[in-house]
């Protein structure tokens, strides 16, 4: 059996997949040094941390950190697009992780763009906090 960390991103993944407005773009389980900008849009999900704290019943509640990186090479409407990348993130990943088990609520949403002059990068990072609650 999976790590639930690992299931919280698997089923993020998916539900990404799935959407139409994500599903053509190529996803990543970790970063390299240097992205080609021709290999973009990409998308990357983690779970960098996680805060945890004694609940009632014996139990643990665990508020882990998702998050999701979308990068994507673009011209002067950049921002316009991340915005869209963003709020489909939300939505995929949301409805994906909040069942009667987790709770999943949008943290933050965040948005970078930089460039060398001939192209645009837009980067969009969406952090989530999942929480459940565990056993101790």
């Amino acid at each position: 059996m999976a790590h639930y960390r690992a299931e919280y991103r698997a089923a993020a993944r998916a539900a990404m997949a799935a959407d139409a407005a994500l599903s053509g773009i190529t996803q990543m389980t970790a970063w390299t040094e240097r992205i080609d900008t021709m290999a973009m849009p990409l998308i990357c999900v983690v779970t960098p941390s996680e805060k945890s704290r004694p609940s009632a019943h014996g139990q643990t509640e665990r508020g882990t950190l998702l998050q999701v990186v979308l990068k994507r090479a673009g011209g002067t409407e950049i921002e316009d697009q991340l915005d869209l990348d963003a709020d489909a993130i939300e939505a995929a990943v949301i409805g994906a992780l909040m069942t009667r088990e987790t709770e999943c609520t949008t943290d933050e949403v965040t948005t970078v763009t930089s460039g060398d002059g001939s192209s645009r990068i837009g980067t969009v990072v969406v952090n989530f906090r999942v929480t459940s609650w565990r056993g101790r």
